[in-house]
C-alpha cells in the first residue's frame, strides 16, 4: 500500500523540481541530434499533435520550430490526424509528425501516430516512458524520464515537452547558439522558483477572483491554454483561453472584479498588450502580467511577474509556466482540492470507439 502522504504533496514536488528535469531534457537532445536532424531535415511540413497538455504543447512549440526552421508546422488535435487525415494531411508533401504524450499510452496519441506512418509519414513520439506503446512505434523517440510524474495532473513534465520542443528545433536549425541560449533555463528556474512561488499564493489569496481567462499570442496561446486548463483541472472554477488581441472581440464582456485576466506579454505585441491591460482594469478586472519586463504595465496591473531574464523571445517564456502552475496549484488548495488527484481524471486516457 502507498505510503500516506500529504494533500497535494506530489504536485507541488514537482512543480519545485522542474530545473533537474529541463537539463535531463537537453541533455538527450543533444545525445539524439543526428537521428533527429535525419527525421528533420527532408520533411516539408513538421505537424504536431497531442490530446489535453500535449495539444497545449503543440501549440506552443509549432510556432518556434516553424520561425527557426521556416518550414510549415502546426498545431493538429490528435484525434483530427486519424478521424480526419484528408483534412490535415497532404500527400504531397513529406510530412513529420511529431506526436506528444507524456505517457505514451493516451489512446488518441497512439492511434494518430499510426495513422501518420500508415500514410508513409515519419515519426517521432515524444513521451516520459520509455515502454508505452509510442516510443516503441515511433520512428524515433524522445523519452524524457526526469519530467515524468506521481500526480495526474501535468507539471513538469509539459514544460519539459515544451523546451523538449524547442531543443529540437535548436539542433535541426541553427544550432549551438540557440541550445546555449536554452541551456541558462533551468538556473533562471533556480534563481526564481521562489518569486514564482510567492506570486501564485499571492494571486491565490484574493478571494473575490473566481473565473479566469489566459491571453498570449504567437506561442504564448499554447502556455494560455495550458493555464486555462490547470485552472479547470485543479481548482474545478471557469477558465479560459484565447489570442491575446481576440480577447476584446466577444469574451471581455466577462470581465468583472471576480475575473482574473492573465496576459503573457510578447515583445511584438507588447505596446497592444499594454492597452489591452489598461481597458481590462478599466472594465473592473483583476490583470495578471508576465512579461520580460514590466515598465510601462504597473498602472495597470494588480499582480507583475518580470523575468529580467536576458533571453531573447521564444526561448524564455517556458519560464511563465511555474508561476501559473503555482497559482492553480495553491487556489486549489484553499478550495479544499486535491491537485494531486483531480475530479474525474485519470493519468491517461483510453478510447474504445461505440458500437
Amino acid at each position: 500500500m502507498e505510503e500516506s502522504i500529504a494533500r497535494g504533496a506530489h504536485t507541488l514536488a514537482e512543480i519545485r523540481s522542474q530545473a533537474p528535469a529541463w537539463e535531463g531534457v537537453i541533455r538527450r537532445v543533444e545525445e539524439q541530434a543526428e537521428a533527429f536532424r535525419a527525421l528533420v531535415e527532408p520533411a516539408d511540413e513538421v505537424v504536431f499533435c497531442g490530446c489535453g497538455s500535449a495539444f497545449n504543447v503543440s501549440h506552443a512549440v509549432a510556432p518556434f520550430f516553424q520561425k527557426t526552421l521556416g518550414k510549415t508546422c502546426r498545431a493538429v488535435q490528435a484525434s483530427d490526424v486519424f478521424l480526419h487525415p484528408q483534412m490535415f494531411l497532404n500527400p504531397a508533401r513529406r510530412t513529420l509528425g511529431v506526436v506528444i504524450s507524456r505517457s505514451g499510452s493516451t489512446t488518441e496519441s497512439v492511434e494518430a501516430l499510426r495513422a501518420l506512418a500508415a500514410r508513409g509519414c515519419s515519426t517521432l513520439a515524444i513521451t516520459c516512458f520509455a515502454d508505452s506503446p509510442m516510443a516503441r512505434e515511433g520512428s524515433e523517440a524522445l523519452v524524457l524520464a526526469e519530467a515524468g510524474e506521481r500526480s495526474v495532473t501535468t507539471t513538469r513534465s509539459l514544460t519539459a515537452m515544451v523546451l523538449a520542443g524547442q531543443c529540437l528545433a535548436a539542433v535541426c536549425g541553427r544550432g549551438r547558439r540557440d541550445l546555449r541560449e536554452l541551456s541558462r533555463l533551468p538556473d533562471l528556474f533556480r534563481a526564481r522558483v521562489e518569486g514564482f512561488e510567492e506570486l501564485g499564493r499571492s494571486v491565490s489569496r484574493d478571494p473575490e477572483v473566481g473565473k479566469y481567462a489566459f491571453v498570449g499570442s504567437g506561442g504564448l496561446y499554447g502556455l494560455a491554454r495550458e493555464a486555462q486548463l490547470k485552472i479547470k483541472e485543479m481548482v474545478l472554477l471557469p477558465a479560459d483561453s484565447y489570442v491575446s488581441l481576440d480577447y476584446q472581440h466577444g469574451p471581455m464582456s466577462n470581465v468583472d472584479r471576480h475575473m482574473l485576466v492573465g496576459l503573457l506579454v510578447s515583445d511584438a505585441g507588447r505596446r497592444y498588450d499594454l492597452t489591452l491591460a489598461r481597458n481590462m482594469k478599466a472594465l473592473g478586472g483583476k490583470v495578471l502580467v508576465l512579461s520580460e519586463s514590466t515598465r510601462g504595465f504597473e498602472a495597470h496591473a494588480d499582480y507583475l511577474l518580470g523575468l529580467d531574464s536576458g533571453l531573447p523571445e521564444g526561448a524564455r517564456e517556458v519560464l511563465f509556466m511555474p508561476a501559473l502552475q503555482f497559482l492553480a496549484y495553491y487556489k486549489s488548495m484553499a478550495a479544499g482540492q486535491d491537485p494531486d488527484r483531480p475530479h474525474n481524471l485519470f493519468y491517461h486516457v483510453e478510447v474504445q470507439p461505440g458500437e
